[in-house]
């Protein structure tokens, strides 16, 4: 098997391409240096929503903070929701001169929540001052008052992320939530369910009024030994079916942490989160189903940790990060409401799990605290391009088997070639440029095919390409009704590299960029090149849609199996993407580690529960940290010293050196770094280019000499001119903001 020049990689490292950044904006939120800590706009400094920002309420009630000045005693304030008093919903907070309790009852729509205590002596009934105090009560010595307007919505959504598919198949029966209503939005009764860890190692039904045996006990990451009994609350938020595991003891369980006279113990939880985030990516059109046993993951529950995560939090079950944000931003407020306000919230999930990670660090800051990526891309829209142009060049070399073996198609396509010599990795991205650039490819068999898009028997029925997955960020085409596709190919020289190393012949370049082709609107196969929809490549920056680098500051914790020399598609060298994205955008990568092992693991190396108890640490530290140095700085100072980027060998060898593509490194020469196709064709090693600019095709570029009629071929394959990967892509710019809203795409 033979391996890219890591040179290669760190030639397209130095290419240039500006990043990252269109719509809609709401409040943006930011960090105030404390994990699990947002701050919040548009509310009174007064009156904070702790379990989500002001406008995104979901469910009718929200836990609220009413901050209350020193001079004015705690009991003299009255609370109002709306023109009801909800004062007796509130309890004095242990932490600050303030009020903290669970209001119910709010409308769909706005509200209005206001906090006022009376007025002292100094404001005699009848005095020239009674009604001037009130004007000015907020901050006079005189007495308290405060307003915020706030947004409740459906428990049901969305929220922000724009109206949800349609059709929708409610999976709550498979799920175990009983079955679907009717008609409307998908909704199941909340439920709990109890289990328990046996001393076997196993997780079994508990029943309370027969303790069993065999009941273990665990000892959590603060050192506290509790029976290992799990409460599992599982509902449907978001048309999303949730689960929320925690440990608990039906004796004496966490009951509403917010009342006047609630059980704010929490048995053996640490006071921390924990969200695994699923992979692939998929047509979506449904809820997704899962198990109520799904949730009881043992790693992190027996050191104390809550697990929380909904369907929509796994990409095969809907590409669509958006929805993904929107559904952890619900969940996690239901969480608060009913368990308490966690400490901070780490992510985890590989493939696609990283992505989403990724995607709500930039997007949505605060509702993760550190990320755990696994065999990790950036995003989605950004490996699209790659996995469209493996299919094309597979058709071609295909057609043309003989003079291309799988040695050779690596020199062109970067990716590392199966131990039999018969094919490279590339191969393997058919399947999912099928499913991601048409829209006939993927769905779940839930979805009927009666209600699936067809050109011919049902053009307005429900089409599951990537880019309709998310039309409400790339935009609607008015001339089609179908979503704005970003998939561009113009100008790209596809064995540029090969060419110029003598690895393939001019003829033979020329040949492939000939014939390589693109697709139509419904993914098939045109002899001619695909052009991007100009609106989408704009938003699929402007949006988010792309992970340009900004944003990346949390703790980081990159793991990676080590997939490429079993032809898997998660290659290492999308982790060198990143970094590249992050040091130009930061200036630095040192909140992100990053840990390899061998695919089947590193003997003695428990990676997920290494990761988890290094986030908590690093977290831990940050919220000790009473500096005022700004947020990222915080997170690089107080990194934990044994937390670096480290291999390991099978045999359980580490290996501690920084990440680099030095040709000489321990850890490449024990797992090589591989290419791609666009890197290959001169792009650089970000992969953040959607539509290159072009400019005008010189002879002078090439390594190689052209003959007269090899120079007006060339011409005329590349009339518009080929790519400039020296300048910033077509329409790059930085994202609009974040917590952005969206409409229905048009």
């Amino acid at each position: 098997m033979r391996r890219i020049s890591v040179r290669a990689l760190a030639a397209a490292a130095l290419v240039c391409s500006s990043a990252a950044g269109a719509v809609s904006s709401a409040a943006g939120a930011a960090t105030d240096g404390r994990p699990g800590a947002t701050v919040r706009a548009h509310h009174s400094s007064d009156i904070v929503i702790l379990s989500s920002r002001p406008e995104y309420i979901t469910g009718g009630d929200a836990v609220i903070r009413v901050n209350v000045p020193a001079r004015v005693s705690l009991s003299a304030v009255r609370v109002f929701l709306n023109d009801r008093n909800v004062t007796s919903s509130f309890r004095r907070d242990a932490h600050a001169h303030a009020l903290v309790g669970l209001v119910s009852g709010l409308v769909d729509g706005k509200n209005t929540l206001s906090a006022n205590a009376k007025g002292s002596r100094h404001a005699k009934k009848g005095s020239r001052h009674a009604k001037k105090w009130w004007r000015h009560a907020n901050g006079s010595r005189w007495g308290f008052s405060a307003r915020v307007r706030v947004r409740n919505s459906p428990s049901h959504g969305p929220i922000f992320s724009g109206p949800h598919q349609r059709p929708w198949i409610c999976q709550t029966e498979a799920s175990g939530l009983g079955p679907p209503p009717q008609s409307g939005p998908c909704v199941a009764p909340t439920r709990h369910d109890w289990f328990y860890r046996t001393t076997a190692g196993e997780f079994a039904p508990y029943d309370a009024a027969n303790p069993p045996a065999d009941l273990a006990q665990t000892t959590t990451i603060d050192g506290k030994t509790v029976d290992y009994i799990v409460r599992v609350e599982s509902g449907t938020i978001n048309e999303s079916i949730y689960r929320i595991a925690i440990l608990d003891n039906p004796a004496n369980p966490i009951s509403d942490p917010w009342s006047p006279d609630g059980n704010a113990g929490r048995s053996g939880w640490n006071g921390k989160l924990t969200w695994p985030f699923g992979g692939g990516c998929g047509p979506g059109y449904r809820s997704g189903n899962n198990t109520v046993a799904s949730a009881l993951s043992h790693t992190p529950l027996s050191l104390g940790f809550a697990v929380a995560f909904g369907t929509r939090n796994t990409l095969g079950t809907g590409c669509n990060d958006i929805v993904s944000a929107e559904t952890v931003a619900m969940i996690k407020e239901r969480f608060i409401e009913q368990y308490g306000q966690p400490r901070f919230t780490i992510g985890s999930g590989g493939s696609g799990g990283a992505m989403q990670q990724r995607l709500i660090a930039q997007n949505y800051p605060g509702l993760l605290d550190a990320i755990t990526p696994g065999i990790s891309y950036a995003d989605l829209v950004s490996i699209l391009p790659d996995v469209v142009d493996c299919s094309m060049l597979n058709r071609y070399f295909d057609a043309n088997a003989a003079a291309w073996p799988a040695a050779r198609r690596a020199t062109v396509d970067g990716y590392p070639v199966n131990a039999a010599g018969t094919n490279t990795t590339c191969r393997s991205w058919n399947g999912f440029a099928r499913t991601w650039q048409t829209p006939f490819n993927g769905f779940n068999p839930v979805v009927p095919v009666e209600l699936r898009y067809d050109p011919v028997t049902n053009p307005t029925g429900a089409r599951g390409s990537f880019w309709d997955g998310i039309i409400n960020a790339f935009g609607r085409d008015p001339a089609t009704g179908f979503a704005r596709s970003a998939y561009d190919n113009v100008g790209i020289q596809y064995g540029l590299n090969a060419l110029n190393r003598g690895q393939i012949t001019v003829d033979e370049f020329l040949d492939i960029n000939e014939s390589v082709g693109g697709f139509d609107v419904d993914g098939n196969f045109v002899p001619e090149r695909s052009v991007g929809d100009p609106v989408a490549i704009e938003n699929t920056y402007r949006t988010g849609r792309l992970t340009s680098g900004e944003n990346q500051t949390v703790p980081t914790i990159d793991t990676r199996g080590y997939t490429d020399q079993i032809i898997d598609i998660h290659t290492r060298v999308r982790t060198f993407a990143m970094l590249e994205r992050m040091r130009r955008v930061n200036g630095t990568t040192a909140n992100q580690v990053n840990w390899l092992t061998p695919l089947t693991g590193a003997a003695g190396v428990n990676v997920s529960e290494l990761a988890l108890r290094a986030h908590n640490e690093w977290l831990e530290n940050i919220l000790a940290d009473r500096s005022h140095r700004p947020y990222p700085v915080k997170v690089i100072k107080n990194k934990p010293a044994w937390v670096k980027d480290t291999c390991w060998e099978a045999d359980g060898t580490p290996h501690d050196e920084r990440f680099t593509l030095a040709a000489d490194a321990v850890c490449n020469e024990l797992f090589p770094i591989y290419s791609t196709v666009r890197i290959e064709a001169g792009g650089p090693l970000s992969g953040d280019v959607m539509k290159c600019r072009t400019k005008r095709v010189d002879i002078d570029d090439y390594a190689v000499p052209f003959g007269s009629a090899q120079k007006a071929r060339l011409k005329a394959i590349f009339p518009d001119g080929v790519c400039d990967f020296s300048r910033p892509g077509f329409k790059q710019k930085p994202i609009k903001g974040t917590w952005l809203e969206f409409g229905d795409g048009s």
